[in-house]
């Protein structure tokens, strides 16, 4: 079952649904998120790792969650996520990049420096 379709089957939870479902999650030591709208979202918010209230939503919701929605469109927070970690991939990718490239660069100084006793690399 893939994310949107997993988010589609909670997101017709009540809210004691939403608080022991994430009290449940939380105990098996997963990361939860939950969406909330309303004054009874506030526990199920408060207890989760990160709360999405909806810009619409009543002042207290927005009051106990991390992240508000302003456009009240759940698809744009999961695309969100999906771009954070796309952008965490490839910074990680381009370090892996510089950290190849650095210590190629050293090891042909060192090289360079106990075969001819000089850099081969110069500013010219």
């Amino acid at each position: 079952m893939e994310l949107a379709d997993r988010v589609k089957v909670l997101t017709r939870a009540n809210s004691d649904d939403k608080l022991l479902m994430t009290v449940g999650l939380k105990n098996m030591n997963r990361t939860v998120a939950v969406t909330g709208d309303g004054i009874n979202d506030i526990d199920a918010l408060e207890m989760a790792d990160v709360g999405l209230a909806m810009g619409s939503g009543c002042s207290a919701a927005r009051h106990a969650s991390e992240l508000i929605l302003t456009n009240d469109d759940f698809e744009s927070a999961i695309r969100a996520v999906m771009w954070g970690r796309n952008i965490y991939q490839n910074v990680g990718r381009f370090l892996q990049l510089q950290m190849t490239v650095n210590v190629s660069v050293l090891l042909l100084v060192i090289f360079g420096l106990l075969i001819f006793s000089e850099s081969p690399l110069s500013a010219v």
